[in-house]
């Protein structure tokens, strides 16, 4: 009886699908995941595009980040660049925490296709969590251009930040380059990052911005080490001083509502 290696697959993405969808701690699927994993390596030869694919979400769910991106990036060079494959990509890469890698993904996408709103809606929430407030509202203005009967949520909010920064003469990449020396600290310290919110202060009319990572740490202790440490390595990094004034970067444990 001949396999039929697409039903396999099939089967084996639901399932991970239903993993990644799941209310419980990860660690309940990890014999479940590498059971998957050894089935999909079986018809990595008659299906690579789509064994890869499945490989790159599995390796995403045990939080492998160096296997996702190698098994995306031979699902992509095995399928042209199809923009399905670097869709999972950005999302696996969003879902880990590497928002500017899923931002350069969906920049990609969006210059594939300008008008996919669900493209679009992905690159402005990116290009927040990354940092970089004023190409977010540039990618909003592009929205209510190709959208103008459903405006961005909190697009107001967000463009209110932009010029507070423009106003300034604070670039994108000053805010990117900050934010990425606090995600060093979360990744030397194996935390993971559940959001990241960048707040204009007050709300109406900005004097300053709140940039808050949200992390996946309850002990409250435990977090004001964190902040201790981010202190530490602001205050010895070298950065113009109203960069320092207008950007207040601190790590949380609290449920924070999203940039988006």
């Amino acid at each position: 009886m001949a396999i039929n290696s697409q039903e396999i697959l099939d089967d084996a993405l639901t399932r991970l699908q239903g993993i990644w969808s799941s209310p419980f701690p990860l660690f309940r699927f990890e014999l479940e995941i590498k059971r998957l994993e050894k089935v999909i390596k079986e018809h990595r030869r008659r299906d690579p595009v789509r064994a890869f694919y499945l490989l790159g979400l599995a390796a995403t769910l045990r939080e492998s980040k160096e296997e996702m991106r190698a098994h995306f990036n031979n699902a992509l060079n095995h399928s042209g660049n199809d923009p399905d494959v670097r869709h999972g990509f950005a999302a696996c890469l969003s879902r880990l925490g590497f928002y500017i890698e899923a931002r350069k993904q969906y920049e990609i996408l969006h210059n594939e296709d300008p008008e996919d709103l669900g493209v679009l809606a992905e690159l402005i929430i990116s290009a927040l969590a990354s940092g970089r407030i004023q190409d977010g509202v540039r990618w909003i203005s592009h929205w209510s251009q190709v959208n103008p009967d459903r405006p961005f949520e909190e697009a107001e909010t967000i463009e209110k930040s932009g010029a507070l920064l423009e106003k300034f003469g604070i670039s994108d990449d000053h805010v990117e380059r900050l934010q990425s020396l606090a995600m060093t600290i979360l990744e030397k310290e194996r935390k993971e990052i559940k959001t990241i919110n960048y707040r204009g202060i007050p709300e109406e009319d900005p004097e300053w911005i709140d940039a808050n990572l949200v992390v996946d740490e309850s002990d409250e202790e435990e977090v004001r080490r964190l902040n201790g440490q981010l202190n530490q390595m602001l205050a010895s990094t070298p950065t113009p001083r109203r960069v320092a004034e207008l950007l207040v970067f601190n790590f949380s444990s609290d449920e924070a509502k999203s940039v988006s």
